[in-house]
């Protein structure tokens, strides 16, 4: 198997060029029976033919075209879909094998966004091999940014058809256009071959495009997508769905599913697009509109960029109806806490960044899931028993903590809508927002007695408390969204955009009164703690002291060997900051001189959550609360912890799987939300 050509010189490249034929010929055989094949289309990257009833083919030649494809039908599969394109005119013929089994029915693996280098892929490669043993897909599709040259070279080597055991097809990244050869793409077609082709698959035609900017610039633009897509579609059996594999979404059209290039639209619903499935974003996130499903992942080996786990996905098929979709967190496997506790109840889905709330006798939590079909909601429990008393179910996921308003339940989930409960559980309202590229959000809410502070770090609003109305809705910025919260302090609302900047808005108008972005402080996964006018916040390995009324950063201090990228909200007590670390635990901080004064670190991570941080790291992405004289915290490795102010361990309580939102705590117990979905209560007297 050839894995990658050696660099072409430019007089190499030029001939190969002017040696280009007018048009490419060849036939599509059976490779069982050796028939030709009739009815197979046949591609050079823009224009489409049939073979006609002999097998054969004419496709008239194309500047930018690298190779002649095959769209293998359905029942049919092969490794060598794709021929180079040469000095020759005929010879391009493609052998099809038949497959025995039948997948009308059948599952794909996505990956994406694995970015490796050249020491290669790491642990997560074996992870995903036994998810294709467990799962058996049909093929797997790595949506895109293997990630520069060495990325590139040596990811062919870890994920192909041989040591998966199964077809493995790739997309082209902003990140795979690089500088080798006379153009971006040149050496990701050395390697993986066309970035524009099609293929069938029981009744679906998946279809894949590039994204047409990156690192490098691309020899082929939107109109040469455009151009492949609208005469791909137009050999499609009307029985087919379609899903598009890309590395970002539809155009910049992530709701209304059009193609264009500023001159043809393709309206991909006329055409019976069941999914759009893409990466990019390091997100998990799925959500339906009318039928058709945007479907994007994390990184298969640390936490996204808005701190979604680590996964892989699995999108089910049947027929031509996408019936389900499941994230697989490494090899983690949801548990049921061990003995220990006084109740604990499975409220389904995950539970993730949103911390749960108490009001005269109830918790209320909110849950997430991130596949497809959703079972995500707002549920009320009773603290005393543990009974479910009712589940208000929610579109999409809740990563934002429940907030109680005047003795009522409001709670957002990351589609914008935000629900207003009363404590039966009965909706009051519900409000819509707008929500910007990307359309989703995974911040955490605030509020006072009358207002609702939401929305999402690209753009927040205030809601009237009352009746859901919006007062103000600002628009702030192309910032990704993060768990990281919103913080009320006076007449400021501080909203940390990640991989942006720190703003502080007014609370009456959303008028932007300061930002910062100075000194890296860019990263924003932590939600600011305010202490006596002061800001304390973390971004990469650095601390930050900001003055909250002028925003001017008072002190920055670097921590060798921290990492300030967990979901942690920081306490402040006495001139000391406790906060939770991507990689090393709680660690306890200097207020006045940003130092270490200790830390405590936590157990190895069951799942990685940590935007680009992985391995044997410890990661804290809960709180860190006062309980009486100790602190306490969930922990990524799966234990509830109390510890004293100097550092030193109290008890530990076994949960079995991570703790990544903040406890619940009273005067003789602990409450606590893990990711398996459990709402677990701990007497500690």
């Amino acid at each position: 198997m050839e894995l990658y050509k050696e660099e072409k010189t430019n007089a190499e490249e030029k001939t190969k060029c002017e040696e280009k034929p007018k048009r490419y010929c060849g036939t599509v055989y059976d490779n069982d029976t050796g028939n030709p094949m009739a009815s197979v289309a046949v591609s050079n990257g823009r224009d489409v033919t049939l073979t006609d009833e002999r097998g054969r083919y004419t496709l008239e030649s194309w500047h930018k075209a690298g190779f002649v494809t095959v769209t293998i039908p359905s029942g049919y599969w092969t490794s060598k879909y794709y021929i180079p394109v040469s000095g020759r005119e005929t010879g391009y013929d493609f052998y099809l094998d038949k497959l025995e089994a039948d997948l009308t029915d059948h599952t794909f693996l996505q990956v994406t966004d694995s970015e490796i280098g050249a020491a290669g892929a790491g642990e997560w490669i074996e992870k995903l091999r036994r998810t294709v043993r467990e799962i058996r897909p049909a093929f797997i599709v790595h949506t895109g940014d293997i990630c520069y040259i060495d990325g590139l070279k040596a990811h062919i080597h870890e994920m192909n058809d041989e040591n998966m055991g199964v077809p493995v097809r790739y997309v082209i990244g902003n990140h795979d256009y690089v500088n080798w050869g006379e153009y971006g793409e040149a050496l990701f077609e050395s390697i993986y071959g066309p970035v524009m082709y099609s293929f069938e698959v029981g009744r679906i035609h998946y279809i894949v495009t590039p994204i047409v900017y990156g690192d490098v610039k691309a020899k082929y633009d939107k109109s040469d997508v455009t151009a492949f897509v609208e005469n791909d579609l137009k050999h499609v059996s009307p029985d087919k769905k379609i899903i598009m594999f890309s590395h970002n979404y539809c155009d910049s059209d992530e709701t209304g599913f059009v193609l264009s290039d500023g001159t043809t639209r393709i309206d991909l619903k006329k055409h019976g697009l069941l999914a759009c499935v893409f990466g990019h974003w390091h997100y998990n996130y799925l959500n339906e509109i009318s039928g058709i499903f945007n479907i994007t992942t994390s990184k298969p080996d640390a936490g996204g960029i808005d701190a979604s786990p680590a996964t892989v996905r699995s999108v089910k098929i049947r027929g031509n109806s996408l019936t389900a979709s499941s994230c697989h967190y490494n090899d983690f496997k949801g548990a049921k806490p061990p003995l220990g506790y006084r109740w604990s109840v499975s409220l389904g889905g995950n539970i993730l960044y949103s911390a749960p709330a108490v009001r005269e006798g109830v918790v209320y939590a909110g849950t997430v899931d991130d596949g497809w079909p959703k079972n995500c909601a707002v549920a009320a429990v009773d603290a005393d028993t543990g009974r479910v008393l009712w589940k208000y179910r929610t579109k999409n996921s809740v990563k934002s903590d429940i907030r109680i308003v005047g003795g009522r339940i409001v709670a957002q989930d990351t589609e914008g809508n935000v629900c207003c409960l009363d404590p039966g559980g009965k909706e009051i309202w519900t409000t819509k927002l707008r929500l910007l590229d990307p359309n989703n959000s995974s911040n955490r809410i605030t509020a006072d007695e009358k207002h609702i502070f939401c929305g999402g770090m690209q753009e927040a609003a205030c809601l009237d408390a009352r009746d859901g109305s919006i007062i103000w809705s600002k628009k702030l910025s192309g910032g990704n969204t993060s768990p990281a919260g919103f913080v009320l302090w006076k007449n400021m609302l501080f909203v940390g955009a990640q991989w942006d900047k720190l703003y502080a808005l007014d609370t009456a108008s959303g008028e932007v009164l300061w930002t910062n972005a100075a000194d890296l402080l860019h990263n924003f996964i932590m939600t600011p703690a305010v202490y006596k006018g002061y800001l304390y916040t973390g971004s990469g390995n650095r601390l930050y002291k900001i003055h909250a009324s002028t925003g001017k950063t008072v002190k920055y201090k670097e921590a060798e060997g921290y990492i300030f990228q967990s979901a942690t909200t920081p306490y402040a007590e006495n001139g000391i900051l406790y906060l939770g670390t991507a990689n090393r635990g709680v660690t306890a901080v200097d207020m006045e001189s940003l130092e270490i004064l200790w830390n405590f670190e936590t157990g190895r991570n069951l799942i990685y959550t940590s935007p680009y941080v992985s391995g044997d790291i410890a990661t804290v992405d809960s709180a860190v609360i006062p309980m009486g004289e100790h602190l306490c915290f969930g922990a990524s490795d799966g234990g509830l912890y109390l510890i004293d102010k100097k550092g030193r361990l109290h008890q530990k309580y076994d949960v079995g799987s991570p703790v990544n939102q903040t406890p619940v705590v009273g005067e003789d117990f602990i409450i606590t939300a893990d990711f398996s979905g459990n709402l677990t209560r701990y007497d500690t007297m």
